[in-house]
């Protein structure tokens, strides 16, 4: 089998490029299964929950991590999680025979989403700097670079980005940029209005420019402006198409 992570940043388009491997015939698709431990565990990393959700054993990191080795079945495993939901968690030798991928984009326009919908998120809901952990570790201990895609690249050019996404990742290139409306996807049910768009669409296409709000308030100002270096960073490496 196959194994492919991509991690992730919110608002990055992430969940329609999971959306296209939803799509495919080879591949056991896993979201954001980490998410639990993070948020609901008896060792969760966040408090933004706390005390709302009890734990229990199927939240524990041990018991989600075991799981990764029932999902067999198809050739390609193809597991997609944010970033931070790993902080504290990520364990090098664990993860050293998956194909690291990451999804970024412009934090000027994933932040002020990110904002519209969450609006006290934290600098570390934003995810560029656990990303950038992860993708240093990444290039540090397993010495191969990683696969970067680029959140607007993809949804401009959707084609040729999975085409080489898929060369680098050592898999068939389906053409699944385009699908049929109204399938049900159960584990994007809980986060409807984070995927809603991923969820109503026919495929990936070319979306009207949205502009930006005329003004953010001066923390997610902030935000944006200490992102930036982590996003340039890991974007030096992005597929160009």
């Amino acid at each position: 089998m196959k194994k492919i992570a991509l991690w992730a940043i919110p608002r990055a388009v992430g969940t329609a490029f999971e959306r296209v491997f939803l799509e495919r015939d080879d591949t056991t698709v896993a979201h954001e299964i980490f998410m639990p431990s993070h948020y609901y565990s008896s060792h969760r990393a966040s408090t933004r929950y706390n005390g709302t959700v009890a734990p229990k054993p199927e939240y524990e990191y041990a018991y989600i991590k075991q799981s990764i080795g029932g999902m067999t079945g198809r050739p390609v495993l193809f597991l997609k999680e944010i970033a931070f939901h790993m902080r504290g968690t990520f364990e090098v030798d664990f993860w050293s025979d998956f194909t690291h991928s990451f999804i970024i984009r412009d934090p000027r326009i994933s932040i002020p989403s990110l904002y519209r919908l969450m609006p006290d998120a934290t600098f570390e809901e934003t995810g560029f700097a656990c990303i950038k952990d992860i993708f240093d570790l990444v290039l540090e201990k397993y010495g191969k670079t990683p696969i970067v895609v680029n959140g607007e690249t993809f949804r401009r050019h959707p084609k040729e980005t999975l085409e080489s996404y898929c060369r680098l990742a050592g898999i068939p290139y389906q053409d699944t940029t385009t699908w049929h409306t109204g399938k049900v996807i159960p584990e994007w049910r809980q986060w409807e209005e984070w995927h809603a768009e991923a969820l109503t669409s026919s495929g990936i296409f070319e979306p009207p420019p949205k502009p930006r709000p005329v003004e953010l308030p001066a923390h997610v100002e902030k935000m944006i402006a200490d992102a930036l270096p982590y996003y340039r960073e890991i974007n030096r490496y992005s597929i160009t198409v």
